[in-house]
């Protein structure tokens, strides 16, 4: 699958003279893009914008729980490692995607016996509950894998997802396995606390994130995620940001409701991160097929402009301090088979041909 990828790829070659987004927003916010791992594996144009244009990476996958705790004491670091020393050589900041999230997350880690994980039960909530570990297995072994993790890249980080998508989109609480989550089930409704300690122990200094999406679209979510975290916060737990992942569109995500989440969260004086931007042509599940006409191209270069300048101004109040972008390019986005397989889709502010889109040039009017 990388070779297609990496083959498709070869021959594309980057504008060297244009500004650098890193350059630009130097004075203001921090300017970073997700990195999948087939762009540290072999040199390609994603690889080139990443150096030029961005100041922090974050890894698209190769992070993740089920990428790296394979087992009890079982880890496999080489594409975690391939991240982090990409990271260092080309002086850019590095965030941790995540800790604890139901999707991507290590089955066994949840079995009494590791070794006989039902996956297809596993995936549709069907795991018995005769076969769960007990509470007290499955904290050692979450306290083990954030350890692990900071024993391994502790001052290489500057800001940890401790937790990501808690909050259900059916009900506004915290999810079940009706929500494809088991967590709150096995360790019970105070996992989300645990892991914030235990990341503090681990590592004093980076920042501690609680992740999640539609906070700045849904405003019974965005209410929810603002009462757990004020909560949180009462008890003394080390959240010290929320993460908006910023999936949103330009046919029916508003400003003014972006501006005013960011403002709300900051309120309960934490920091704001954008943390998985990416600007879709299309309404969630739209199938209409993608026209990348000259008016659709300005229309999201009109949105890029009206939403960096909400950055600009929440960043100069002190409320929000890194944008990161979900993607390099649409060459590589997650939109193009999400949530419409083969869609395709043109969210990002540089194109499958590595060129900077009229949406680049419009946030660059923001300065």
């Amino acid at each position: 699958m990388f070779e297609k990828i990496l083959a498709g790829m070869e021959g594309i070659e980057i504008e060297k003279d244009i500004p650098s987004l890193r350059d630009a927003f130097k004075s203001s916010f921090n300017i970073g893009t997700s990195v999948p791992v087939y762009d540290l594996t072999k040199p390609n144009f994603e690889t080139e914008l990443i150096k030029k244009h961005f100041n922090t990476v974050v890894a698209e996958n190769c992070c993740k729980m089920m990428n790296v705790y394979k087992g009890p004491d079982n880890f496999f670091w080489d594409e975690a490692d391939l991240f982090f020393t990409f990271a260092r050589d080309n002086n850019l900041r590095a965030r941790w995607h995540n800790f604890v999230w139901h999707g991507q997350c290590a089955p066994w880690l949840f079995y009494k016996d590791p070794s006989k994980v039902d996956m297809k039960a596993f995936f549709e909530g069907k795991v018995p509950q005769e076969d769960f570990a007990s509470p007290e297995q499955v904290e050692k072994r979450v306290q083990t894998w954030i350890q692990a993790v900071c024993d391994r890249y502790r001052g290489r980080i500057v800001s940890y997802d401790v937790v990501n998508e808690v909050i259900s989109d059916k009900n506004f609480a915290l999810r079940t396995r009706e929500d494809h989550s088991y967590w709150k089930e096995v360790m019970g409704p105070d996992y989300v606390e645990k892991a914030f300690r235990w990341a503090r122990e681990a590592d004093p200094n980076a920042e501690l994130v609680i992740n999640d999406y539609n906070l700045e679209t849904i405003a019974e979510k965005r209410q929810a995620e603002y009462d757990f975290v004020k909560d949180l916060l009462s008890k003394k737990v080390p959240v010290t940001a929320v993460g908006l992942q910023g999936h949103i569109n330009m046919q029916t995500s508003k400003i003014d409701f972006i501006e005013e989440t960011i403002e709300k969260y900051a309120s309960l004086g934490v920091n704001v991160l954008i943390t998985e931007l990416d600007v879709s042509f299309f309404e969630h599940d739209d199938k209409s097929p993608l026209v990348l006409s000259e008016e659709n191209l300005n229309k999201q270069a009109d949105f890029y402009y009206e939403l960096f300048e909400c950055f600009k101004r929440q960043n100069k109040k002190g409320n929000l301090s890194d944008v990161i972008l979900w993607g390099v390019s649409d060459y590589t986005s997650w939109k193009n088979h999400f949530p419409v397989p083969g869609r395709g889709d043109a969210p990002l502010l540089f194109g499958k041909d590595g060129k900077a889109k009229p949406a680049f040039k419009r946030i660059l009017e923001t300065l």
